[in-house]
């Protein structure tokens, strides 16, 4: 009897575990099956069978090209953050196969793959006229493009096209003949001028052009021409970039006065520095004795900089109530079955297909590990701001000294909680660590160093980190001290205490630090603080 017992527990854990069809075709692998799912309609799985029969010599190659040519599309749009689903790599096995096919389609899967060379090669099979001109100049393919534009055409694109390649002396002719017939190519011809040094020269081609981007521009280079008052004109007619480059030389030249008008016309737009200028106009507005700029100030200082001076912004929207998605009973048995891969699959199909149902897809998202796909699809609302890890980072934080809402505020800026992420500078991991770094927080615990994509040591050492930036910012109290902390996460300490040095202060380092990136990243992180703390933690 306990034998039979013990069979039936198998054969019910075989069942709970076994395959859901179509799924169970594509573990058969045979052609027939294959083809059945891949011809059967759509979802996931019959997109998962057509790439399964590109290959396959007993499959016509134009059944071929289109599987090659659907899971490419579907990969390219998805933008799933996961080893496997380059859209790349299926493009190079697409495009080849459309062209052998004889598709039109083929001219496109090439451009995806410029400015490979092979791709440029292939598109001059393919392609003539303006729509080939257009495809190789889009790609960043300029030799390319330069080779097959005949003379005398498109003088625009020839021009930038040459000056992307630095060949500034050649692109002045075509300029010219683009701003005879266009005022925007005034500003192109400016930038070459300017390159080539021939400043009198930029200043009047800037001059000609009739766009703000170009009194930007000559701020730019009547600053650099030390024309200082020449520059302020020129900055106040241009885009958000030349006010905020205004009020940053005002405020060197002691005119704050001058100032506090432009950071408040800042404040009122929609640009990236209208979270700075609002915290510059309240600070300069109290220095000033300006009750009402001040008051206007602090009214439009929204995002995470509000923390600064003691205001905090509005949580984020809530997501609304969604039923469980139809997808969700598949998805859990791909689960079961140890098909995570799938799983993740399915979810992502579903939301390609039905981008409207992210409120339903997305705790799925986070339930398979999917953390950049689900806060993209959430953002911005409450739904975004996920608790993953949450006992490594509860208990690391609350080894180092941290609230642990700051340290998931710097993970969910740094990765987004992918423990895969890596950076185009080489930063690794749940908490993007160089490799210098990384090492010297190994020595601060007096360790070896361990692997960064493990997420929980990632998780320790930007503990360890944190708490220790911290404490090189003891000279400071409260938020600030937390903004050193975060400047200097990811600026470096020596950048932030010698820019506070020579600045006098760490809010004027904010505003007069010389590189965007860490100004940017601070709000994002205090944004993301300031969110977790108005979203309550789950029990």
């Amino acid at each position: 009897m306990r034998g039979l017992w013990l069979l039936l527990l198998f054969l019910a854990a075989c069942r709970a575990q076994s395959l859901p069809e179509p799924f169970a075709a594509l573990e058969r692998g045979d052609t027939a099956s294959l083809r059945q799912v891949a011809l059967g309609g759509g979802g996931y799985a019959s997109l998962l069978a057509g790439w399964a029969l590109v290959g396959r010599a007993e499959v016509p190659l134009a059944e071929q090209a289109e599987y090659a040519w659907r899971y490419a599309l579907f990969l390219e749009e998805v933008r799933a953050f996961e080893p496997g689903w380059e859209a790349e790599a299926a493009w190079r096995v697409a495009a080849p196969l459309l062209e052998a096919a004889k598709d039109p389609r083929a001219f496109s899967a090439w451009t995806r793959l410029l400015p490979a060379e092979e791709a440029a090669i292939a598109l001059l099979r393919l392609g003539e006229g303006e729509g080939l001109y257009q495809a190789l100049f889009r790609g960043r393919a300029y030799e390319a493009f330069l080779r097959v534009l005949p003379e005398g055409k498109r003088p625009d694109l020839r021009a930038q096209a040459l000056y992307r390649l630095g060949r500034y002396e050649e692109a002045l002719p075509h300029y010219r003949a683009w701003a005879r017939e266009d005022p925007r190519g005034y500003l192109g011809l400016g930038y070459a001028l300017w390159r080539l040094g021939r400043r009198e020269e930029a200043l009047e081609a800037f001059a000609r052009s009739p766009y703000p981007e170009a009194r930007y521009a000559e701020g730019l280079l009547l600053e650099e021409m030390g024309r200082l008052e020449e520059a302020l004109l020129r900055y106040r007619e241009g885009p958000p970039e030349g006010l905020w480059r205004a009020t940053g030389l005002l405020e060197r030249l002691g005119r704050k006065a001058e100032a506090l008008p432009l950071y408040l016309a800042l404040a009122r737009g929609k640009s990236p520095y209208a979270d700075d200028a609002a915290l510059r106009a309240y600070l300069l507005a109290g220095e000033l004795g300006n009750k009402e700029a001040r008051q206007e100030a602090y009214a439009r200082l929204e995002g995470g900089l509000g923390l600064l001076v003691g205001k905090a912004p509005d949580p984020p929207p809530k997501a609304k109530e969604a039923p469980p998605p139809e997808v969700l009973p598949l998805v859990e048995a791909l689960a079961r079955a140890g098909k995570g891969a799938w799983a993740r699959g399915e979810v992502r199909y579903a939301l390609w297909r039905r981008p409207e149902d992210w409120p339903a897809l997305v705790p799925l998202l986070y339930r398979l590990g999917a953390y950049r796909e689900g806060i993209r699809a959430a953002w911005p609302t409450d739904l975004a701001y996920p608790r993953p890890y949450r006992a490594w980072v509860e208990a690391y934080a609350r080894q180092e000294g941290l609230d642990p809402d700051l340290l998931f505020a710097l993970l969910h800026v740094e990765s987004r909680f992918d423990p895969r992420a890596v950076s185009p500078t080489g930063a690794l991991g749940l908490a993007q660590f160089l490799s210098s770094t990384w090492a010297d927080v190994a020595r601060m615990l007096g360790e070896a160093p361990a692997d960064p994509l493990d997420p929980e040591r990632a998780i320790r050492y930007a503990a360890r980190y944190l708490a220790w930036l911290l404490e090189r910012c003891g000279a400071f109290a409260g938020m600030e001290r937390v903004a050193c902390a975060l400047t200097a996460y990811n600026g470096g300490i020596g950048y932030t205490l010698r820019g506070v040095a020579r600045e006098g202060s760490l809010l004027a380092f904010l505003r007069f630090q010389e590189r965007d990136e860490p100004r940017e990243y601070l709000a994002q992180v205090l944004s993301a603080y300031a969110a977790y703390k108005a979203i309550p933690s789950p029990p």
